[in-house]
């Protein structure tokens, strides 16, 4: 049989429960709140999908639209790479309002394409592809601002203060 350890003075066993049993709820608590936010927030930013509308357009005007949606996505990713007027910390909270408008006319095409018919799994597919890529650059968009946006903004403003001392002393 093993020695009891010294230091854990058996009358005050049901303390040290009640506090890991206190830890352990409130440790509980704070994870459910975390996990409600962060889904609230999801939700709030990814607009549902809508029900089939009632005017179905042509498979070539399906094409045509998700053309359409993934050159202003890829317009708008580049843009917000090449930005000089937005801070590199911010790039991430620009594309969420990016991300939520180009979201809301995804869903309002996908409602005018009729993807769940069998005829146009393909279709369904690019849509779906189309989705894919553009959670993966916000993934980026997020990397970027959080874990570059700092050091880029630190060398921007070096930049600054070599050009403006450069600017004192001539060329």
């Amino acid at each position: 049989m093993s020695v009891s350890d010294p230091r854990k003075d058996p009358q005050y066993r049901p303390f040290r429960a009640a506090t890991y049993g206190g830890y352990l709820i409130l440790v509980t608590l704070f994870c459910l709140w975390l996990i409600v936010n962060v889904s609230r927030s999801v939700a709030s930013m990814t607009p549902e999908r809508l029900p089939a509308a009632e005017q179905v357009l042509s498979y070539g005007e399906c094409l045509q639209s998700a053309q359409g949606l993934w050159a202003e996505l890829e317009t708008e990713r580049e843009k917000l790479v090449r930005a000089s007027e937005i801070a590199p910390r911010d790039v991430d909270q620009q594309w969420m309002r990016v991300r939520t408008g180009w979201l809301q006319k995804l869903r309002e095409r996908e409602s005018h394409c009729a993807l769940n018919s069998r005829e146009r799994s393909e279709l369904r597919t690019v849509f779906r592809r189309m989705e894919e890529v553009q959670d993966l650059y916000t993934i980026h968009a997020v990397q970027y601002a959080d874990e570059v946006g700092g050091a880029v903004d630190a060398l921007q403003t070096a930049f600054a203060a070599a050009r403006q001392k450069n600017g004192n002393h001539g060329p």
